[in-house]
């Protein structure tokens, strides 16, 4: 008898599933077909199928619901770009985002790096993006850290500053006296709001001894706070934003739509959360050239912070 009952109940439940699960498909079937010109009753029937088929198609269609809100690992650099020279890559991040926990994993690699650079040996690392454009640096990236990039993003410096400009400034808070010329103080010890021609000066200031570390932890600084800015802005401000510069000083291999798709999936992370690294790193000079090398533990270290399936180191390496 109660082995009755529980195939009666089980019956139910999946009875009660699929109903639900047509209804869905149903409804979202009712949602697409608005505005769409349909010949007949009969096609409708035909589209429809067996409720095996609404049932897969459902499914399919809740896995890509659910897949619009995965991890995405992608990289961003800043160049230099002027007319008199090719660009070389002056940032180099490496970013990931879970938009489930709301957390921005952020590494730093060192312009100088010497790293494999595919089809031309051991070299720095912003020498990639010289000889090969943004794929080529994308390749080394993916070689050294084992991982796929969902894709990247190669911004100039002019654009930088003008989406900076464009979502308000951003605020930081310097850690002493920058001045330009010596004596010409451009932003002051403590808390700013930086408009986007200073940012810039701030983000590629080089007149110190902190060397290449001073500048990622400023860049860090100033990319969290344009990540803020643009987490609270509303999704329209942030299109119009990817409307305007994309091809025209934005260069990546997102095409629009997935762009907007991305924004829309951060929409709404107000209360977006950051974690920074940077790569450890020691100088050497190697036939003349000065370079950073790295120990594979390091290496290891940030490779690990992008492998999804293990979970995320904790200790920050700044």
């Amino acid at each position: 008898m109660k082995k009755r009952k529980s195939i009666i109940i089980l019956w139910s439940v999946l009875i009660l599933v699929m109903v639900v699960s047509l209804f869905i498909f149903l409804n979202m079937n009712d949602r697409s077909s608005i505005g769409n010109n349909q010949n007949s009753n009969s096609e409708n029937e035909t589209d429809l199928g067996s409720i095996e088929d609404v049932l897969n198609q459902n499914n399919e269609d809740l896995l890509e619901l659910v897949d619009t809100r995965k991890t995405v690992i992608f990289a961003i650099y800043g160049t230099d770009e002027r007319s008199d020279e090719t660009g070389r890559s002056d940032i180099i991040m490496v970013l990931m985002y879970d938009p489930i926990q709301e957390k921005m994993v952020m590494a730093s690699l060192p312009r100088d790096l010497r790293v494999n650079v595919p089809g031309y040996g051991l070299d720095k690392i912003n020498h990639a993006y010289a000889y090969g454009g943004r794929e080529l640096i994308d390749q080394t990236i993916e070689e050294l850290l084992g991982i796929k990039l969902d894709f990247s993003v190669k911004l100039d410096f002019d654009t930088f500053a003008s989406i900076i400009e464009a979502t308000g400034g951003v605020n930081i808070i310097a850690q002493k006296d920058f001045y330009k010329n010596e004596n010409q103080l451009v932003i002051g010890q403590g808390e700013q709001l930086l408009n986007g021609k200073d940012a810039l000066f701030y983000v590629r200031f080089r007149s110190d001894g902190d060397g290449d570390y001073g500048r990622i932890a400023r860049q860090q600084e100033v990319v969290k706070a344009l990540m803020r800015n643009l987490s609270t802005m509303s999704l329209k401000k942030k299109l119009q934003l990817v409307e305007t510069y994309y091809n025209n000083g934005i260069e990546t291999d997102a095409n629009i739509t997935k762009l907007k798709e991305y924004l829309n999936m951060s929409g709404g992370d107000a209360n977006l959360t950051f974690e920074n690294y940077r790569l450890k790193t020691y100088s050497e000079i190697i036939d003349g050239l000065w370079y950073e090398l790295y120990n594979q533990e390091d290496l290891d270290a940030i490779i690990n912070l992008f492998n999804v399936n293990e979970d995320i180191n904790q200790e920050n390496w700044n």
